[in-house]
């Protein structure tokens, strides 16, 4: 549990992270959509062509699985079940936040920029636009929210190193996958990497802020 006295909203030097995450967005959508984005993306693709086999097409193909919605929506769900059954009504409604608001926000980035997706991918059935990842963005905004929760609810910080080195894994390789799958160009992932990002501390950081404000004026009320 979270210990008292320890306000709730990002540490200001944890601000910092905005500024290579804005540079980075800029970035992509500069490679994305500039004359610039035959030559990055493509080079991209160009380097990892000599190592796709057969066997390692599977492995992207089942890691891929845990940025698609086909996982993150029940595992956000699930999230928001244990935080209802653990009476931490707040946790709850946070995660319901972030989900939401990030799924929209996406979409909304998709249908704005309409990039077209890479040729030849090695995975079918995929219809919608490119930019940004939105395994990368979504990805982003559930294991980044998991490692917000361990950084605040778990006081060993051993635990912490560990749970969010893992998930960090996780968030990468997930991106790593859409490339090696040539189902998103690499400026797609970064885009999403870092949209997600920014949006995950907007709305934690709003998230908190109203909780403190609900906070303060039933202390009021109470007369504390």
């Amino acid at each position: 549990m979270r210990k008292k006295n320890i306000p709730l909203y990002i540490k200001d030097r944890k601000t910092l992270l905005l500024i290579p995450a804005t540079g980075l967005l800029a970035f992509s959508a500069f490679t994305a959509f500039s004359g610039s984005a035959d030559s990055f993306d493509a080079d991209i693709f160009t380097l990892m062509s000599p190592y796709i086999t057969e066997s390692r097409t599977r492995g992207m193909k089942f890691i891929t699985f845990y940025g698609n919605h086909s996982f993150l929506v029940p595992a956000n769900v699930a999230l928001i079940i244990f935080f209802i059954i653990k009476r931490r009504r707040w946790l709850a409604i946070t995660t319901g936040a972030v989900a939401l608001s990030s799924l929209g926000l996406m979409t909304l980035l998709k249908n704005l920029t309409r990039r077209n997706r890479p040729p030849d991918p090695l995975v079918e059935g995929i219809t919608n636009f490119s930019f940004p990842s939105g395994h990368a963005f979504m990805s982003v905004a559930f294991y980044g929210l998991l490692m917000w929760l361990t950084v605040n609810y778990t006081p060993d910080k051993w635990k912490q190193y560990i749970v969010n080195s893992f998930l960090l894994l996780i968030i990468l390789v997930i991106g790593f996958s859409r490339i090696y799958l040539r189902v998103h160009y690499t400026s797609d992932v970064i885009a999403g990497y870092c949209a997600g990002s920014l949006w995950l501390m907007l709305v934690i950081a709003l998230m908190e802020k109203i909780q403190l404000r609900n906070t303060s004026d039933i202390q009021n009320d109470q007369g504390l």
